[in-house]
């Protein structure tokens, strides 16, 4: 079936392996590049913040100034988010600032146990730009913190623990918050409830930036062990394995941002040092090996036959043309899409990662299983029963297995942590799979798997639904009201906040998942973290990011979930 002009913009979404659906249709160049213009890429801002405006000369008007004239135009501005998980309240007890347009004024009085304040930061770009602001914890003898501005290095925002400690964070210390131009500076403080009546900030403060992301849940056993796995939440990465493109059809060779959703360096063993313990994991078969894919079928999609000449689109249009259509005519069918880590590498960087972090829960989640070598036009192109046996069998080189899980049928999400991570086990890695198979369309069958790790979708009590939009308020809007019908009290089954963007055509053209995906994880805290968002009964159970960062900043505000808003355990 041969579909009139979609090109782009119903297919290299790219949201998994999926089949092109029905969308707006272009008949010429002109409407597409029209449709490009009225509509930019930029869905995925910020929320408070005003699209920038393009220059409607078509000259970067600013490059051509002096640097001093250029100094006197541009501003640093930022928003520290200061978010307080913990019992105590923050109480301003003074600050200084030099060439701040915005700062002393912008810091409120009080920041209240549980509350989360976005507070405006603008400098003027000169060298000797500086301001501190001091806070004191009265409940803990008047101990201060001090949020300072340096303009020195660039933009930094950091923090001098003045008399206060946190874990990792000891007096004294000075941490540097990651500078995002324009939108937010995210700083976590959590603590346990029960730390309002005592408390050795050294070891019951958490810090984010800061806490050693690696060794959280281990860190944090004493005050979970008693909790379901459904009672707590878990920091969790979308497509896991696409950080690098390791091979893949044409299309997508030229444009390989189209389906990496986390940066080349994040691998899934840097996803588990930088606190991920939730992985989307989709298998394929890529040249007899097994690796992570990221597919979409296409059913048959004309692009314009001048589709060469919009600005940047020569090469691609140049891929599209070798899979059939001659020069006039343009056609995109089958599979497209890229493989990204082998997952030989994934069980390697699992093992070495449970080895020097013993006491870590991780689950991985397998789905969206496809054989590139073989799955020419098939849209339904799973892998067989035989296919998925043989991947189980590699998997068995995955060391601390759940082995000791062995009741049929049981729901995970009502293991308690001290059962999925008793005393007598380093750690715990549970194998989920979430397939049927090519052979009959039914689900996987894991019978000659038993009591090794591998257990069925059905075990794990969860709702997972995506917003499929790339429009950043109606993705949050979408997951939080779901998250507020589907997760009304702590025993509820677990609720998977999917803190994703659809990447559009237009965008796949013109951008990358990674840059929609840093915009949406900017608003995170804010958004999550806001007045009446989240209570004691309803927060996320898992918090699935794409372009998962290393800096522990998504790790950091579930982590204080955990902390602040799920239950505690008496002490062991």
């Amino acid at each position: 079936m041969l579909l009139p002009l979609k090109p782009l913009v119903a297919a290299l979404a790219f949201t998994g392996t999926a089949v092109v659906q029905a969308a707006p249709l272009f008949d010429s160049v002109t409407s597409f590049l029209s449709h490009l213009t009225t509509n930019p890429p930029n869905a995925a801002q910020h929320l408070d913040l005003e699209t920038p405006g393009s220059d409607p000369t078509g000259l970067n008007t600013i490059s051509t100034l002096s640097s001093s004239t250029q100094s006197i135009l541009q501003k640093n501005q930022a928003y520290l988010l200061i978010i307080n998980a913990t019992p105590f309240t923050l109480r301003r007890t003074g600050g200084h600032s030099y060439q701040m347009p915005i700062w002393d004024n912008s810091f409120p009085d009080l920041v209240r146990p549980g509350q989360s304040i976005r507070v405006e930061i603008e400098a003027k770009t000169h060298k000797d730009d500086g301001a501190e602001m001091r806070y004191a914890v009265d409940e803990l003898g008047g101990r201060e913190i001090e949020f300072q501005y340096r303009g020195r290095d660039g933009p930094t925002l950091q923090v001098e623990w003045k008399s206060l400690a946190a874990v990792n964070n000891p007096v004294g210390s000075v941490r540097k918050l990651i500078w995002h131009q324009g939108n937010n500076v995210p700083f976590v403080l959590a603590a346990a409830p029960s730390s309002a009546t005592a408390v050795d900030p050294a070891k019951d403060l958490m810090a984010s930036p800061g806490l050693p992301m690696a060794g959280w849940m281990k860190q944090g056993y004493e005050r979970m062990h008693c909790l379901k796995l459904r009672e707590i939440s878990l920091p969790g990465t979308h497509n896991s394995g696409m950080s690098l493109l390791t091979g893949g059809t044409p299309l997508v060779k030229a444009r390989p941002e189209s389906v990496q959703c986390h940066a080349s360096q994040m691998t899934v063993g840097k996803q588990l040092e930088a606190g991920a313990r939730w992985f989307d994991v989709r298998p394929v078969i890529a040249g007899g090996k097994f690796a992570t894919g990221h597919y979409t079928f296409f059913d048959g999609i004309r692009l314009p036959a001048e589709v060469d000449k919009i600005p940047g689109l020569a090469d691609l249009a140049k891929e599209v043309g070798k899979l059939g259509g001659g020069d006039k005519e343009k056609v995109l069918e089958g599979w497209q899409g890229g493989n990204g880590q082998f997952i030989a590498d994934i069980v390697r960087e699992v093992n070495e990662f449970t080895d020097k972090n013993p006491g870590e829960l991780v689950v991985i989640n397998l789905s969206h299983g496809l054989n590139t070598d073989t799955f020419s036009r098939n849209p339904n192109a799973h892998l067989s029963q035989q296919e998925w046996e043989r991947l189980m069998t590699q998997l068995l080189a995955v060391k601390n297995r759940a082995t000791h899980i062995t009741q049929p049928n049981i729901d995970l999400t009502y293991l308690r942590i001290s059962d999925l991570l008793p005393p007598s086990r380093a750690s715990a890695v549970l194998l989920i799979v979430d397939d049927i198979t090519s052979d009959n369309n039914q689900r996987v069958d894991l019978s000659k798997f038993a009591n090794q790790g591998f257990f069925y979708r059905g075990q794990l009590a969860i709702f997972d639904s995506y917003a499929d939009t790339n429009n950043l308020s109606n993705m949050i809007s979408d997951q939080l009201a779901k998250m507020h019908t589907h997760r009304t009290k702590a025993d509820d089954a677990m609720f998977l906040l999917s803190w994703t963007l659809t990447q559009p055509p237009e965008t796949t053209i013109i951008g990358s998942i990674v840059k929609y995906a840093q915009d949406a994880n900017m608003a995170l805290g804010e958004k999550l973290w806001a007045q009446g968002q989240m209570t004691r009964q309803t927060y996320p159970n898992v918090v699935s990011v794409d372009a998962f960062d290393g800096d522990g900043e998504v790790s950091g505000l579930v982590a204080a979930v955990n902390w602040w808003l799920t239950g505690e355990c008496p002490a062991l």
